[in-house]
Order: structure tokens, then C-alpha cells, then sequence
């Protein structure tokens, strides 16, 4: 591992978002890379006193040219995020982007963007090929997968197969987990994956706890789960409505 490398994992990490919170939401940010660097990455925007904008990205491969495909899918939602931009659009125009500017390059990711509107009461949804979003009802005592709907962004444009979005309502006691597949693909010993059914388990035996805790509590229990630890990137981000 070169000092470069050292230092540019640095630089790249220290722009992803600090853990949020106010008296409505909690949201915490939990990063593993396989190496020094890598392609996981997230974003948490307030984009004005009522909406939050949450995406994350996991481009494929490691390494540096992962990292920087993944630093420019997260300045382009820095760049073009707004209150009037639905998530669907921030998908395709995000799409366009990358496949004009670095097609070239091999490199696509997969993407999710959940935006919570709090004067509306409602999160909106739209993935391409990231894994579904985990959602905890606390009054059900339930869980439910919300999938991506489109495919892979930077390999074509138009996409293939046009974005879509789901809404949900905003309840007290909802708790949501969106993550890379580096958390679901772990094997265990007899090479059967962790999987989403063990994650909605993890999040329902854990459903006390919240932030960092919440987080650490369910890779703790993936880690526990692997008999060779994690073999990928693993960023895993955590909301709580209050």
C-alpha cells in the first residue's frame, strides 16, 4: 500500500457526510472498504427546512478508478439536487451524465436516492440495480423491500429500462436501511449468503436502537454470520423517523 494511496483515501473519504440528525430523523453512515479505497459512497443534503435528499452509489471494481467514478456521481448530486427535482429525474440525468462523459471508461454503478419530504409526510424511492432499501414498520412489526426499478447507470443512454419510484408514508417509529450488496453477498459456512432475509432479521432483532449503534449491532451480526468476513465494500446507512 503506497503513501499516495494512504493519502488519497483521505481525501476521498472526508467528503462523505457526517451522521445527521434533528428532532425528526436520524441518520447514520457506516463505511467498510475491502482496501485502502474504494466505490462505495453516499450523500445526505438538506435541501431546505422540510426535504432531505439521501443517495448512495456503489461503483463496480475497487481500487482508485472506482473511487473517483464514485466522487463524480457524488458531485453531480451535490451540483444538481434541488427541492424541484424529483428522484427519478436525478436518476436519469445522472445516467446521461456519466454514460456522455465517462462511457469510455467501462466503469457503471449502481445508484439509490430516497428523498424525505417532511411537509408531506412522504419518502419518495428510485434505485437502479442497488439493493432494495429495507423498511422497518414499528406498528406492524414488519418489514418491507422496496427494489430498484431501473438498471445500471453510466452503460447506456436512454436507460433501457426507464426509472421508477415508490412512495411511502413517514411514520414515528419507521426505521429504513439502505446499503451495498457487500453486506448481503457475505457467505457464510456452508456458502449460503446473508441475504436481505437475514438483514430484515438483523434490523427487527436491533429495532431498540438507532445511529451508530443500530449500525455497528447489524454488521456485528453480519461479521458473526461470514466465515471469511467481508469480501467487498460494505457501506451501510441507517434512518430513523422520530
Amino acid at each position: 500500500m503506497s503513501e499516495d494511496t494512504e493519502l488519497a483515501a483521505k481525501v476521498h473519504y472526508s467528503f462523505l457526510p457526517e451522521d445527521y440528525e434533528d428532532d425528526r430523523v436520524s441518520i447514520a453512515v457506516t463505511l467498510r472498504p475491502l482496501y485502502t479505497i474504494g466505490g462505495d459512497y453516499c450523500s445526505i443534503l438538506s435541501l431546505d427546512e422540510n426535504r432531505i435528499l439521501i443517495c448512495t452509489c456503489d461503483a463496480v471494481g475497487h481500487g482508485t478508478s472506482a473511487a473517483l467514478f464514485a466522487a463524480r456521481v457524488n458531485t453531480y448530486v451535490l451540483t444538481h439536487a434541488r427541492t424541484d427535482l424529483a428522484p427519478c429525474e436525478l436518476v436519469s440525468g445522472l445516467n446521461s451524465y456519466l454514460c456522455n462523459r465517462l462511457g469510455e471508461t467501462g466503469i457503471y454503478t449502481t445508484f439509490y436516492a430516497m428523498l424525505l419530504d417532511f411537509k408531506s409526510g412522504v419518502m419518495t424511492f428510485a434505485g437502479a440495480a442497488h439493493p432494495p432499501v429495507i423498511q422497518f414498520d414499528q406498528n406492524k412489526m414488519e418489514c418491507r423491500e422496496w427494489p430498484s426499478n431501473s438498471t445500471y447507470l453510466g452503460i447506456m443512454d436512454p436507460m433501457p429500462i426507464l426509472c421508477g419510484s415508490e412512495q411511502v408514508q413517514l411514520n414515528a417509529g419507521h426505521r429504513f436501511l439502505l446499503y451495498s450488496d457487500g453486506l448481503i453477498e457475505v457467505q457464510g459456512r456452508e456458502q449460503q449468503l446473508f441475504g436481505t432475509e437475514r438483514l430484515s432479521l438483523a434490523l427487527r432483532e436491533h429495532v431498540k436502537l438507532s445511529g451508530q449503534a443500530l449500525n455497528n449491532a447489524i454488521l456485528e451480526q453480519a461479521e458473526a454470520f461470514a466465515s471469511n468476513g467481508f469480501e467487498d465494500d460494505v457501506l451501510l446507512m441507517s434512518v430513523v423517523i422520530k
